[in-house]
């Protein structure tokens, strides 16, 4: 078991920042991505095939070995985790700055950071409960806000350090940079290991996680699945891509870096909008839910559409507002719809399925655009997955009700539920079990 520790202190909150500063690291470099494909692409005179594997591995490892890393803290630290992934962070920035060769840097800013990131972020995070009681959904709200902050700073940041010194020193300063991590798994004084590493029982841990016998022969379950698939098989393409099209207009690599920042901003601002409204009724969760899938796919269309700045900052904000949404909101709604004793396995899955997505996403659309000669098909592709998976969650959330009826239904109708914006998470009993009390 945990030891105990005080609650609500100030020590707490040095940890919120620093789990804070660890998603800006993550969020951030994974922003600029397709800044670096457009860089690499130019300096070694590649088509762009094999640079997709950079996002797939990166966003791919990072979110998909969220349930290991989840069943490593209880037989690792999570500061010797933590330490860790700073440290693959910046081994692999480090090499790609001294390596000439395509596939040595793909490697290396791919799969390294990928596998770092995870271990720092998910590890910081499990641990952040143990520091809160009273104050903990506050605490987790400002943990995660680093992510937008990144989207918003660090396209700038490497357009400048790009144009100063080249992708090679870029890399280099990047090292730098997210070699910070260690310091701050300083802070991390509680340890929630209680057995004996084994990697079996590593292995049986993540299993029970992420394979819930009950919930595999949920039809329900399998479409939640599916439409967050789509999802995030689209959901990186702006990221990969606008940077490539801007370029072939004819428009600067700080616009696009204006790009990515207004769409950080417009996700910052939805994230607290949905903070208040996610204690609203259930089926006005999954409404808005469904709402945010649509507004991603409209988001999509704009940039193949128009080359004017002025609508592709619309694309730009309601790509942001519309990911801030479903990713705010996801927790609550897989409790709405399968419960809070099922939460640990839905969201390890949630989290596995998204790197997933992030995997197939990239190399298909990049195969897709070169079997097209053309960059608009992506987007349009893109816009139809949404679709896709927008038709699912609205089938799989709302068991055939009208729309229009939840909208207008009274809150008589609803069954009054206490959930906080972000919940707490905890180790005790699962991988991502919930400490859950009315707040």
């Amino acid at each position: 078991m945990p030891p105990k520790v005080s609650k609500d202190t100030t020590h707490g909150w040095l940890v919120v920042a620093t789990c804070s500063a660890a998603f800006f690291l993550f969020i951030g470099n994974a922003s600029c991505l397709g800044l670096v494909e457009v860089e690499l692409s130019s300096l070694f005179k590649d088509s762009g095939s094999s640079l997709s594997a950079i996002n797939a591995l990166y966003n791919g490892l990072g979110w998909g070995l969220a349930p290991v890393v989840a069943a490593l803290t209880k037989f690792f630290s999570c500061r010797l985790l933590s330490c860790c992934g700073s440290f693959l962070c910046f081994l692999g920035f480090f090499v790609a700055s001294t390596s000439q060769s395509l596939p040595v840097i793909v490697f290396c800013t791919g799969a390294l950071p990928g596998i770092g990131f995870s271990l720092m972020v998910v590890s910081s995070n499990i641990l952040l409960s143990e520091y809160f009681d009273k104050k903990r959904p506050l605490a987790l709200i400002i943990s995660v806000i680093g992510g937008g902050m990144g989207i918003v700073v660090f396209p700038h940041i490497f357009t400048t350090l790009n144009q100063t010194y080249g992708i090679h020193g870029t890399f280099l300063i990047l090292s730098a940079l997210n070699s910070h991590g260690i310091m701050f798994s300083i802070l991390y004084d509680v340890s929630l290991a209680n057995s004996k590493p084994n990697a079996m029982a590593i292995l049986r841990q993540v299993y029970r996680t992420v394979f819930d016998p009950e919930l595999l022969r949920s039809a329900r379950y399998t479409g939640v699945c599916a439409a967050y698939l789509l999802l995030y098989v689209a959901y990186g393409i702006p990221f990969l891509f606008l940077p490539v099209k801007n370029a072939k207009t004819g428009l600067s690599k700080e616009v696009t870096s204006l790009l990515i920042s207004v769409s950080g901003i417009s996700n910052l601002a939805s994230r607290f909008i949905m903070a208040g409204l996610a204690s609203t009724s259930g089926q006005r969760r999954r409404l808005f839910l469904s709402v945010s899938f649509a507004m991603n796919a409209v988001s999509f269309l704009f940039f193949p559409l128009f080359s004017d700045i002025l609508f592709l900052s619309v694309g730009a904000v309601l790509f942001g507002f519309s990911a801030g949404i479903f990713v705010s909101i996801t927790p609550p709604v897989l409790i709405d719809l399968f419960g809070v004793d099922k939460l640990s396995s839905t969201l390890g899955t949630n989290y596995l399925v998204i790197g997933t997505g992030y995997l197939l996403g990239g190399p298909l659309m990049r195969h897709l655009s070169l079997a097209m000669s053309a960059i608009d098909p992506v987007f349009y592709t893109s816009a139809g997955c949404t679709v896709m998976g927008m038709v699912l969650i609205m089938t799989v959330s709302c068991n055939g009700r009208n729309l229009a009826r939840i909208l207008k239904m009274p809150k008589r109708h609803f069954a009054p539920v206490s959930i906080p914006p972000v919940l707490p998470v905890n180790t005790d009993g699962g991988i991502f079990t919930i400490s859950y009390q009315k707040y």
